[in-house]
């Protein structure tokens, strides 16, 4: 056993630091969960370039100031001298790293006490006995994935020698199996009981066996597993950093970065020992890309003793990467503001957005915010976008149309009025009198109305299109986002924008029927004419997609008929023939109501310049004789219903079975 090798900052050697730290408190608060539960001192000075009191809260990190002489004896003696810096002020920050970031906590190499721990648990190491089984080759490759699988319970039960032993058996055989030395898990679980962490054995720790166990894990794992052979090679360097092997650490340390350069926990280690080496002006500028990984690594720095041995130099660093984030940041978040405005005014749902003031603000006021305050921003920007697409929007047109109407107005006219009889040798006389009377006229005005049609977002993606026989199954891809009418077009809609309505079933929230392809494309025509945004029929890629919402079944709420009253007017659901009026169904999980049943709808294309897939037709529709429709109708069976059933017509065709859904590429 090498335990004679001095922590690294520390007074006490390795493995005296293990097991001082499972019953001490020092900067953790709660070692025992294996370095989840963590608490650090950092320097006033940084911890005000970091964060402020509200971004530390918001990550449920709590804050407390303390002075330079209430640091534990235990804290000064696990890591050495603090620089003079350190000594004019502390924040002592507590948290759970599960709770702040999921990539930070996935390897904790500063917490070195829980680092152990954490990669017995990582990814491909827990596979389990079955899975490993199946990719074995021999027998003997199956007797000793059966000794791995011994040596995790083992682990599992804290039962660290038995551990070891089944392990080497894995690797090295026994009177019974020759062993397979070839699998990376093996050396990769020996290294880490060699390692050790809180809890562990002490007696079985051993740096220099951990680092050649964890190299020989990277070794036999880079050609099939090479992101677990990255962690290995980081592992190893953490091994040798823990001896006191600092070259040799980083070495193995950017080895791991050669296989994944965005391993942040590399970078950061990399980073870590560099500073420990005294390179600082190569350090700094690494910490700078974990940062940009995950924001949380500022953090971690300003916890770390190496790092707090160049406070000013860490300090500095960080506010000048604060400055030039919010210089490449501003323009990219006014863009996004104009963005997320724009949806948030048309949306019904947007008007409890905070998003827009908080971007104001940090446009406004970024420039003297926080390092983590402002990152907070970059992080979830893209985000916030996405999210604000995602809300649905309705779209108010105001509309004008030329009718004819009659109406009354009062007009004079000359009337001869007998102002005296005629006698009986006389004639009668009369006058020319001015006379009012109210006669009917009729006239052609112009009428404004206001019409609202309501759309869905529907997120660009891949999915498999068709599953009947006259449509055959392939993938297609709609590679750009778009809003699709959540109803099929309203009689009301229609008569606003075309001022005639020609459906048998009348109703101002029923779907439109008797139209056209033709009709459909005036319609749309005139709808883009109003300057709101870009309106088009839907291809068919884009109705069978939004139809789907993520299904693979024949409807996009399974396989069975039953249950096809529940969101669709066909024959089976109906006691009288003729539409219903539109959103009386449930809508589908992307809130688009009336896919199937009511009317059929018309499509414009089979794709178009914003989905791949298929080039021919097997309907030979788009060919300009005949144009798809999709969806059925109210007198449709459940069989001529799916999400994938088509039809055809040609483009002038009109029937009380036809009317149409559009959908909104951009709004102005």
């Amino acid at each position: 056993m090498a335990s004679g090798y001095p922590m690294f900052g520390s007074k006490l050697n390795y493995v005296d630091y293990i097991v001082a730290h499972e019953f001490v408190d020092d900067i953790t608060t709660a070692t025992r969960d294996a370095g989840q539960r963590l608490s650090m001192d950092i320097s006033r000075q940084t911890r005000d370039v970091i964060a402020s009191n509200e971004a530390l809260a918001a990550d449920n990190i709590r804050a407390t100031e303390i002075a330079a002489g209430q640091i534990s004896d235990a804290m000064n003696e696990g890591f050495g001298e603090l620089s003079s810096t350190m000594q004019k002020g502390f924040s002592r920050l507590s948290y759970d790293m599960q709770e702040i970031s999921s990539g930070i906590s996935e390897l904790n190499a500063t917490f070195h006490w829980g680092f152990g721990q954490m990669i017995a648990s990582m990814g491909r190491m827990n596979d389990s006995l079955a899975e490993l089984i199946q990719i074995a080759k021999t027998p003997a490759q199956t007797a000793a994935y059966e000794q791995y699988e011994i040596a995790r319970d083992a682990l599992r039960r804290k039962l660290f020698a038995d551990c070891i032993e089944a392990i080497d058996k894995s690797i090295h055989g026994d009177q019974a199996s020759s062993g397979y030395k070839l699998e990376w898990r093996f050396h990769q679980l020996k290294g880490t009981v060699q390692l050790g962490f809180v809890g562990c054995d002490p007696s079985l720790i051993n740096l220099a066996d951990a680092e050649q166990s964890f190299q020989a894990a990277a070794r036999y794992a880079e050609i099939d597993f090479p992101e677990h052979a990255a962690k290995a090679f980081l592992s190893a360097g953490w091994a040798a950093y823990c001896q006191g092997k600092m070259k040799d650490g980083l070495a193995l340390t950017e080895k791991a970065l050669a296989i994944n350069p965005n391993l942040g926990e590399a970078l950061f280690q990399a980073a870590k020992v560099r500073m420990a080496l005294g390179e600082v002006d190569s350090a700094l500028p690494i910490l700078g890309k974990a940062i940009d990984i995950d924001r949380f690594y500022s953090l971690k720095a300003a916890g770390d003793r190496d790092f707090q041995r160049h406070d000013d130099k860490l300090c500095g660093f960080l506010d000048a990467m604060r400055k030039e984030k919010y210089r490449q940041t501003v323009p990219k978040v006014r863009e996004a503001l104009e963005q997320i405005k724009k949806i948030i005014e048309l949306s019904p749902e947007g008007k409890d957005n905070n998003a827009v003031s908080q971007f104001e603000d940090f446009v406004a006021k970024g420039a003297n915010w926080p390092l983590l305050d402002m990152l907070a921003v970059i992080q979830y920007l893209d985000q916030v976008i996405a999210e604000a697409k995602r809300l649905p929007i309705r779209i108010s047109l105001e509309t004008e149309r030329t009718e004819e109407e009659s109406y009354q107005e009062q007009e004079s006219y000359q009337e001869v009025v007998v102002v005296k009889p005629a006698g009986w040798f006389s004639k009668a006389v009369t006058e020319n009198q001015t006379k009012i009377r109210t006669v009917t006229n009729k006239r052609n005005v112009t009428k404004a109305s206001i019409v609202q049609f309501d759309f869905c977002s529907i997120p660009a993606g891949t999915f498999m299109m068709g599953n009947t026989v006259n449509a055959p199954i392939h993938q297609v891809t709609i590679s750009r986002d778009f809003y699709m009418g959540k109803f099929p077009v309203t009689q009301e809609q229609w008569e606003s924008v075309m001022g005639t309505n020609p459906s048998k079933f009348n109703g101002a929230d029923r779907p439109v029927e008797q139209v056209s392809w033709d009709d459909c494309q005036e319609f749309i025509k005139r709808l883009n004419a109003s300057g709101k945004g870009t309106f088009r029929l839907s291809t068919e890629a884009e109705w069978e997609y939004a139809c789907r919402a993520g299904s693979t079944g024949t409807y996009f709420f399974g396989d069975s008929e039953t249950e096809l009253g529940e969101y669709a007017w066909y024959i089976g659901s109906r006691d009288r023939g003729g539409t219903e009026p539109v959103g009386k169904k449930k809508a589908n999980n992307w809130g688009l109501h009336d896919m199937y049943g009511n009317v059929s709808e018309w499509c414009q294309d089979w794709f178009d310049d914003y989905s791949t897939g298929a080039a021919t037709d097997p309907l030979g529709a788009s060919s300009g004789t005949r144009r798809v429709t999709r969806g059925g109708n109210y007198y449709d069976d459940a069989r001529s219903i799916s999400s994938a059933g088509r039809n055809s017509s040609p483009p002038d065709h009109r029937s009380i079975f036809l009317g149409l859904r559009v959908v909104c590429l951009s709004v102005r």
